[in-house]
């Protein structure tokens, strides 16, 4: 059976709850990479909704896991602010936008960060 899951800021955990989703609030990043790779190991079946920034300070290697992964799906959901540096809205949106359509772009007046 396929089912929603959420990995969040404990903050925001029971607004989750109260829509009745598998959610799970996380302190320590090691938490959500455990979790991750038990559903990964258990071959769980459904779509995960991480916060954007809890999925900054996952390991890559992990999230290379998820990306392959057939059963379950992830999607990044913005987490009401940053857990670490200074985001921009616009920075978030632009971020979204690329990894959606799975390219580097350059908005006018941006300089091109790869240059």
């Amino acid at each position: 059976m396929s089912r929603l899951l959420v990995l969040t800021r404990k903050t925001l955990l029971p607004g989750f709850q109260l829509a009745g989703v598998d959610a799970y609030g996380i302190e320590e990043i090691e938490t959500a990479e455990e979790l991750m790779e038990n559903w990964l190991k258990d071959e769980e079946v459904g779509l995960l909704a991480i916060d954007e920034g809890l999925l900054e300070h996952v390991n890559p290697s992990l999230i290379n896991l998820l990306e392959k992964s057939e059963k379950l799906h992830y999607l990044v959901i913005p987490g009401g602010g940053p857990l670490g540096e200074d985001i921009s809205r616009k920075h978030r949106i632009t971020e979204m936008i690329r990894q959606a359509i799975g390219t580097h772009i350059t908005f006018k007046g941006e300089e091109d960060e790869r240059a």
